[in-house]
């Protein structure tokens, strides 16, 4: 009897890990089929013939990869980045545009050995990547069920085509993004600590984080008007939400100290592309659009909104529907080509808004017919998406 019990409760285990293990692989999987042309110097793939492009190199100059290096090597001090890296064109209060906790990961991953800058920025991007499609699992695992949330998470390795992109190049998105759900995972699950703390990460990655801190802090309101507690029962039990605004006084502290000015990054340029009126994506003449070309912005928009109206009728009055509805609304007020990019922290919650639609056999069939494409698009794009360089030496 014991011996069955033990063989059972093993079983068990291998089950609950058994979705990690199939999400990792094919997230390999997926990773070495777009890779493949830039390891291999393919001559072309699938059509393509890029072999000017098609070596490692380019992946690992993808924008903004070298800001983030040069963040890194000089911890944003201006009389590091001009001797460090005299030949830049940018001003060095260009530089804290980027968010210091991925430039730090960057720091701190370099300092072991047989491993530069370069190698550094592209290995955090794939295990944050890794650990951010792994998050997404078990958010929709509490929130569907084992079967749905891995169905789901398969799509998420591969869709939408932006992500296939960003996942596999040097960026801080894919780790902005796992402290993104990990935080709404445990917040969720109550433990608010762990939340708060998460929030906070986030903030020091990217600007946007305070959309989360301000959404938890919005739904923790509503908590406590509907329970009815009282100041103390609210203090003691949500305290860490009230401290999550600390990611961004962190981050500007931390600035004042290497550059001597706390608001310098609002003083960094044309980096923020948030515009009154909404829309002026469609703005021609706006620096960071340049093209008539915007039809896709236009689906992009259209399914944006239909699938929160999915997510308002399933979670209204929740963290996964104001969260992502609040990001949503501010994309509107972004001037910039790459609105894709902009909106991917809301992507994992709006495909959560239309589960039914993700998971049916039919999307299934035809994500994987189009699978191709998807792969298509993403090696094109990070082919020509890649910073100017003439020499490697200083980011090494």
């Amino acid at each position: 009897m014991e011996s069955i019990k033990k063989i059972f409760n093993h079983t068990s285990r291998l089950a609950l890990i058994f979705p990690v293990i199939t999400l990792s692989f094919l997230f390999l999987v997926s990773l070495f089929i777009l890779y493949s042309p830039f390891i291999f110097h393919l001559n072309s793939f699938w059509g393509l013939s890029y072999p000017e492009r098609f070596n490692f190199a380019t992946i690992l100059l993808n924008f903004d990869s070298l800001n983030y290096i040069i963040a890194a090597k000089t911890w944003y001090v201006p009389s590091q980045i001009y001797y460090l890296f005299p030949n830049i064109v940018e001003p060095a209060h260009y530089f804290p545009a980027h968010f210091p906790l991925y430039p730090a990961l960057i720091w701190l991953l370099a300092k072991f050995p047989l491993i530069n800058y370069p190698y550094a920025s592209i290995l955090i991007t794939l295990i944050s990547s890794l650990a951010a499609s792994i998050a997404f699992y078990y958010l929709a695992k509490l929130l569907l069920g084992k079967k749905k949330a891995l169905a789901l998470s398969l799509v998420f390795l591969v869709f939408p085509a932006r992500w296939l992109v960003v996942k596999a190049v040097p960026s801080p998105e894919p780790l902005f993004l796992a402290t993104v759900l990990g935080s709404i995972y445990f917040f969720k699950k109550k433990n608010y600590g762990k939340s708060a703390l998460l929030t906070i990460l986030a903030q020091t990655i990217k600007s946007p984080g305070i959309i989360l801190a301000g959404s938890l802090g919005i739904i923790t309101l509503v908590k406590i008007y509907q329970q009815k507690n009282s100041l103390k029962q609210a203090l003691k039990k949500y305290w860490p939400i009230l401290i999550t605004p600390l990611g961004l006084l962190i981050v500007f502290s931390f600035y004042y100290l290497v550059t001597g000015d706390f608001l310098i990054y609002f003083k960094t340029g044309n980096n923020i592309h948030l515009y009154w009126p909404p829309f002026q994506v469609f703005n021609y003449l706006e620096e960071w659009v340049g093209t008539i070309w915007l039809e896709d912005v236009v689906f992009i928009y259209f399914a944006g909104l239909i699938l929160l109206a999915s997510l308002w009728e399933e979670y209204r009055f929740d963290i996964l529907f104001l969260f992502p509805a609040l990001f949503y609304l501010s994309v509107l007020f972004v001037s910039h080509r790459d609105i894709s990019r902009y909106l991917l922290p809301a992507t994992p919650f709006l495909l959560l808004g239309g589960e039914k639609f993700f998971t049916n056999k039919k999307f299934l069939l035809i994500l994987l017919i189009l699978l191709p494409v998807l792969f298509l698009y993403s090696v094109n794009f990070i082919s020509f998406n890649i910073m100017p360089l003439a020499d490697w030496d200083p980011y090494l």
